[in-house]
């Protein structure tokens, strides 16, 4: 499937969760980004293939594929000098996430235990293997990958880097992801973040989509390697309170349906270059594992939240 898209587009502005060669359209309401086959056979499939309809509302609105004569797909060139990693053959084109909000706190969080399929390289599968030993991933399926979080006094996000999500152990995990949710005006820390009485309704209703995508994805019979799970709330504080007010009036699936995000925070699964789906693989224990955890971070900074 092809969709007419300018080729007078304009690199991602937003690190968390980017790409090499990933475009914005110059309204910012699409990203066009370089992807490997598997991963627009995925796409494809998610639109046809009624099995796996039910993770739609939870990964990027596709749109289709970057015609051949509109110049970027045929130049390399066009994408501003940035190099397309080998194998990405294919442009996608797909909602931008970020346009939904004035201000996007933003997390990527690695998902599962196992980051290499029976493609992969010998010598990055040792690679592979030894970064999730290392790290939180093999014993909780999740590692703090970027994040951003807006200073409420310049109005400039607060970038953490994937460095710090490789180097903290398992009993750091849930302090390290406080910091993605803070708390305006505490001493740890002082500007960053929304009050409490904004964040806690956000932090239950992404736990109520991270619930729903845990029990998809029970039901599946297919494999995420190296994907990720994307939380984005808003940081502006008048625009988040309006968004919970609309949400307290419609039900959650009206906000899913309606093509008009209302809500201040979404959760999306993203990343699907080496997915596969189909009847024999069975559960993905390593993708249950980290969808498990991040409930538990959850609750607990609920909680931690909801008793001063």
């Amino acid at each position: 499937m092809n969709t007419n898209a300018t080729s007078a587009s304009q690199p991602h502005p937003f690190r968390v969760i980017g790409h090499a060669g990933m475009r914005t359209t110059p309204d910012g309401s699409l990203i066009i980004k370089p992807s490997f086959p598997a991963e627009l056979r995925f796409y494809e499939t998610l639109m046809m293939d009624p099995y796996i309809a039910p993770m739609r509302p939870f990964v990027p609105r596709f749109l289709g594929t970057l015609p051949e004569n509109s110049g970027l797909a045929d130049d390399a060139a066009q994408l501003s000098g940035i190099s397309i990693p080998p194998g990405r053959t294919e442009f996608v084109i797909l909602e931008n996430l970020c346009n939904a909000f004035s201000k996007p706190n933003t997390l990527d969080i690695k998902l599962g235990t196992v980051f290499h399929d029976d493609k992969t390289d010998p010598a990055k599968v040792l690679r592979m293997q030894r970064t999730s030993r290392e790290t939180t991933s093999l014993r909780t399926g999740v590692r703090l990958t970027e994040f951003q979080v807006y200073d409420t006094k310049t109005s400039q996000p607060v970038c953490t880097p994937k460095s710090y999500g490789k180097a903290i152990k398992e009993s750091e995990l849930a302090k390290g992801f406080a910091q993605c949710f803070p708390v305006y005006g505490e001493p740890s820390s002082s500007t960053l973040g929304l009050p409490r009485r904004l964040l806690v309704p956000i932090l239950r209703g992404i736990r109520e989509s991270v619930a729903r995508i845990r029990e998809i994805y029970s039901s599946l019979e297919m494999r995420i390697v190296g994907g990720s799970l994307v939380i984005m709330y808003e940081a502006d504080w008048c625009l988040a309170e309006e968004g919970l007010r609309r949400h307290s009036l419609q039900p959650l699936d009206e906000h899913r349906e309606s093509g008009v995000r209302r809500l201040p925070y979404l959760v999306k699964i993203v990343d699907f270059a080496h997915t596969r789906v189909g009847r024999g693989l069975g559960p993905d224990e390593g993708v249950l594992l980290g969808l498990n955890t991040m409930l538990k971070l959850l609750d607990g900074r609920i909680t931690e939240l909801s008793y001063p």
